[in-house]
């Protein structure tokens, strides 16, 4: 079995028993050499117990049968790729993609059809209350929490029988992947270990800076109380990590008021006295316990 290998990667196989045990390396091999690889792997756990380390979130989801993720040096959850997913991820992801056959416009002389999306926006956020999370002219993708699974199958049976109303050329459903999975551990660890209260400045699409603490996923925007508004906007944080395993910011959501029944804390002591001598800073952001944001706050 381990005579397919090609022989430019044995040298980096190393035979410690007839049980074929063994440290192999698949980083920079190409897409078809390492499912190679992976095969070999697959055939050799027959009857046998094989540990794996791995950066690689895909290899991780196709070969193990139990999954453990370690952040900041401790295990943080071992389980099946599903479970983890369904404990730890956010919940489905949907992508809808378009074929522009139907209720669409014709522009440039009719060289382009631009599919008009709102139809299916509002069916999503009529049925699920779910915003899209990413959008383009092709496809929209849709991360819907687990707390609507009870609601999937009558929703998605009436969004198929409507596929050529709403010029849909394509519907896939799937949990969240475990890169997203890892990186909901890795920021829950990173939260721990803050214990000295590090920050990071959030930058609005508007041009404000905010001060919040890292990890934080909601923040509510000091300063922006109105009559409206009585609390303020919040936004939702979105956090990925850098190449030395930090969190770092990757984006923020559309600002949104504040509900009403969420409690805020009071600004920090350094903060307000900030605010009192009139200093030039980044804006506060007050973090929201996500306990407190409902499902009709954020999809």
């Amino acid at each position: 079995m381990l005579a397919n290998l090609p022989s430019y990667y044995k040298s980096t196989l190393i035979i410690f028993s007839p049980e074929v045990s063994f440290n192999l390396q698949t980083t920079g091999m190409d897409p078809i050499t390492r499912r190679h690889v992976w095969d070999i792997i697959e055939n050799a756990k027959k009857g046998r117990a094989i540990i794996l380390t791995t950066h690689s979130m895909e290899e991780a989801d196709i070969l193990s049968d139990r999954i453990g993720i370690m952040a900041k040096g401790r295990l943080r959850c071992i389980g099946t790729s599903i479970r983890l997913k369904s404990k730890f991820g956010t919940g489905f992801v949907a992508n809808i993609s378009f074929s522009g056959a139907a209720n669409g416009t014709s522009v440039r002389g009719g060289d382009e059809i631009v599919v008009n999306h709102e139809p299916v926006k509002q069916f999503f956020k009529d049925h699920l209350n779910v915003i899209p999370k990413e959008e383009n002219k092709s496809f929209l993708t849709y991360v819907i929490p687990h707390d609507r699974e009870g609601l999937l199958m009558n929703f998605f049976a009436e969004l198929q029988d409507r596929e050529k109303e709403f010029g849909i050329a394509d519907i896939q459903l799937g949990l969240t992947t475990l890169e997203e999975v890892f990186l909901n551990i890795a920021r829950q660890a990173e939260l721990e270990s803050s214990a000295s209260g590090s920050l990071a400045t959030l930058t609005l699409t508007s041009g404000t800076a905010v001060q919040i603490p890292v990890g934080a996923r909601f923040i509510a925007i000091s300063g922006t109380e109105s009559a409206e508004n009585p609390k303020g906007v919040m936004v939702e944080v979105y956090w990925d990590q850098d190449d030395s395993g930090a969190l770092c910011i990757s984006g923020h959501s559309p600002e949104t008021p504040v509900p009403p029944h969420v409690q805020l804390t009071a600004p920090s002591t350094a903060t307000s006295r900030r605010s009192i001598l009139r200093r030039p800073g980044p804006t506060l952001g007050i973090v929201i316990d996500p306990n407190q944001i409902g499902t009709e706050t954020f999809g």
